[in-house]
């Protein structure tokens, strides 16, 4: 066919795929392809009729084609990006986008395109560049305009809450309130006045300017979102979820505000809820941070396996980016029950972490010099990590140690107040960026620095991969290695890690003489005698998270249960209060042949007392598999009530035989599922058993080395000293 003939039939061609009749186009398409001059123009057609139709290989097939045949094109290039990245193949999809870009450097499709692909993989600041680049050559483009305006609304939140940005300095802020001044009805001005107090910390004066930005515009996002993680960090989150809401109830459909809202929601228990706007989030736009909070909150719907997917997914499309590991890797602690699997997913992330380009150097102690500790945490409050904590920080020996703790959250309560009492260095670094809690660190000169929170919430684990103290150890709050590869050493137990846990470069265990753990109870309600005295059934209890009630747990429970005729079972968490946690439990143990009227399913109680207090309707406690209790065990002994264990391969398995180990209560630990259900049976049938319990546990305790809070500490500052030692040994 002649090539001039042929233009009218590509031209029409054209044409009726504008118009949706796409099968038509391809007719008249096919007999093209033997036209060497228009080949690769038919290639690209037919690729975009295959996009428009779902058949995705076929639109990279003949995208790939089409480049093939006239590789300076474009063109060409833009739309094989179009169709590798329709088919997630996120790299590839980058590098043609890339191309077009380099044939063609003011494209503006290619631009917004490269700039949504670039934002999915959670990379925002690039994309923002690049739609900033598209309005410079075309001011009204529409595509440009939408994303850079959700961009920016899911840069708010993630600033908001992870504070990447250096905080302004007090002429900034001035300079601004001046503007303010000059026009203060604007709601652009009172939203950037309000976004730059909430980064340099003066949160109060920041809520006020971001709520009357939005009483002048209440459509922004960015405002909305700056106002409420303002109010989270004022330490109010039911208002903050509130301002969320009254927003969404009033504007369009904003994935950054659902997203925020979800987290909170999932954080108060409203799981149902949650789970909404997260997946409206999703369906709206899946980007990695959306994607992670769905997965966050289907871990509290007890649907660990989905949210493992959702987390996975985040990670990979973002090409790896460190800072969407968190809550995969707290989810792998709770799923798996080898080893290997959790520590190699942990140091995938240490891979992607910032190295430390030169930490400070060892130098021995000089005479009479005290070892400079550093504890980073963000859980010196009313938290569990604060009842263990509490006695090191009270029994640390000044005379040899000098002991600075690096709090990492906006407020704080009176159990705050009573560690600071202790009288130790007190930095509040909450809205620090990691290079400036390094900075302060390295100026306090701190030897020895010790994470206390891991990947869970208000970590600053990446700070750690900066590489702020000589010797850096991770303990207490997080069950497993962080991936850290500037974290030196963690401090364990020889039951935890007796030694045959995956090989490290870095991380060793450091185990103290006895238990990890050391507890101190707040409060001590009076134990009353076994509930099964009174109602003629054995009520059996667990009061942890609901993300540690896997499967495996429950079938263990209803097997028990099975056993011991007319048993009960109590559980406590604060996701139990949603309809779709106790019906995907009833259902579960239906199954197996527990009757729901055989359940008692309870919302976690706000007041301490009240809480321990629900264990005098416990006669025994039964610890989920693979992840133990740990202050939830020390809980339920502590009101006289045995817990039964089940000891497996991982750091969160064996936490309840360290802690039934401490009390002289191994008898209570299982190896196999088939002695967990042997032993649980056999307390139920013990009544004398338990009533002795109940009536001597705290006279037990105390006496036991889980309480013995200063032969504790001097095995703790004896750890501190070995490590010190070590890391000058290794030069």
């Amino acid at each position: 066919m002649n090539p001039q003939a042929a233009l009218p039939r590509l031209a029409q061609a054209q044409q009726l795929l504008a118009g949706g009749r796409h099968a038509d186009g391809v007719a008249l398409l096919q007999p093209l392809l033997g036209v060497a001059a228009l080949r690769g123009e038919a290639h690209h057609l037919l690729s975009i009729a295959a996009q428009m139709t779902q058949r995705l290989d076929e639109g990279v097939a003949h995208a790939r084609a089409a480049v093939q045949a006239e590789p300076a094109e474009a063109r060409f290039h833009f739309v094989l990006g179009r169709a590798l990245k329709a088919g997630g193949q996120l790299d590839e999809a980058e590098a043609a986008y890339r191309e077009a870009l380099r044939l063609q450097p003011q494209y503006v499709d290619a631009m917004v395109s490269l700039g949504i692909l670039r934002k999915q993989r959670g990379d925002l600041d690039a994309a923002l560049a690049l739609y900033e680049g598209a309005l410079e050559l075309d001011p009204r483009c529409a595509s440009a305009h939408a994303n850079k305006a959700a961009t920016l609304a899911l840069k708010a939140a993630r600033d908001a809450e992870h504070g990447h940005d250096e905080p302004p300095g007090d002429e900034v802020i001035e300079a601004q309130a001046r503007a303010v001044a000059l026009d203060p009805h604007n709601p652009v001005l009172l939203r950037n006045q309000g976004a730059l107090l909430l980064r340099a910390r003066r949160r109060a004066e920041a809520a006020l300017a971001l709520n009357q930005s939005l009483t002048h515009d209440p459509s922004n996002a960015e405002a909305c979102l700056n106002l409420g993680f303002c109010l989270r960090a004022l330490g109010d989150s039911q208002l903050a979820m509130q301002a969320f809401e009254k927003w969404l109830a009033h504007n369009r459909p904003d994935p950054a505000v659902m997203r925020a809202l979800a987290g909170l929601l999932t954080r108060d228990g409203r799981i149902d809820e949650a789970l909404s706007w997260a997946t409206q989030a999703v369906a709206i736009d899946p980007d990695p941070y959306a994607l992670v909070q769905l997965g966050s909150t289907l871990m509290q719907s007890r649907r660990l396996e989905e949210a493992l997917d959702h987390c996975q997914r985040a990670v990979d499309l973002s090409g790896g980016r460190a800072e969407l590991y968190p809550t995969l890797l707290l989810g792998r602690t709770y799923w798996h029950e080898a080893p290997e699997p959790i520590f190699e997913a942990h140091l995938a992330f240490g891979r992607q972490l910032k190295r430390a380009e030169a930490r400070p150097a060892w130098a021995p102690l000089a005479t009479g010099e005290r070892l400079r500790v550093g504890y980073v945490s963000g859980d010196f409050v009313r938290h569990s990590v604060s009842y263990f904590i509490g006695p090191l920080l009270e029994h640390h020996d000044r005379s040899r140690f000098e002991v600075t703790c690096y709090h990492n959250l906006g407020w704080g309560d009176a159990v705050t107040e009573r560690l600071k009492s202790h009288g130790h260095h007190w930095v509040e670094c909450e809205g620090m960026t990691d290079e400036q809690l390094r900075r302060r660190i390295v100026a306090d000169g701190i030897h020895v620095l010790i994470d206390l929170s891991g990947h869970t919430t208000n970590s600053r684990v990446f700070m750690f991969g900066l590489g702020a103290a000589p010797v850096q150890l991770s303990y207490l709050g997080y069950p497993t290695i962080t991936g850290v590869p500037a974290i030196d050493f963690r401090i364990t137990d020889a039951v935890i890690d007796p030694g045959d846990q995956p090989p490290l470069d870095t991380e060793k265990p450091l185990p103290l003489p006895r238990s990890m753990f050391c507890y101190r109870p707040d409060e001590a309600p009076a134990i009353a005698a076994p509930p099964r005295l009174a109602r003629g059934h054995v009520t059996f209890g667990s009061f942890n998270n609901i993300a540690k009630v896997t499967d495996h747990t429950l079938d263990l429970w209803a097997q028990v249960m099975n056993a011991v005729p007319g048993s009960r079972l109590l559980l406590k968490s604060t996701a139990m209060a949603q309809a779709c946690n106790r019906r995907g439990i009833e259902a579960f143990m239906g199954e197996r042949g527990i009757a729901a009227e055989r359940l008692d399913l309870r919302a976690w109680i706000a007041g301490k007392a009240s809480h321990l207090e629900l264990y005098n309707e416990v006669d025994i406690a039964l610890d989920p598999y693979p992840y133990n209790g740990a202050t939830t065990t020390c809980e339920a002994l502590w009101m006289g009530v045995p817990v039964v264990s089940r000891r497996g391969r991982t750091h969160t398995s064996r936490m309840g035989a360290s802690i039934l180990g401490a009390v002289g209560r191994g008898e209570w630990v299982a190896e196999s599922d088939e002695a967990y259900i042997a032993t649980a049976i056999g307390l139920a049938h013990d009544v004398q058993a338990l009533a002795q319990w109940r009536s001597s546990a705290r006279e037990r305790l105390a006496a036991s080395a889980l309480f013995d809070e200063a032969g504790f500490t001097r095995d703790f500052e004896a750890a501190l000293m070995t490590a010190w030692s070590l890391r000058g040994q290794q030069g």
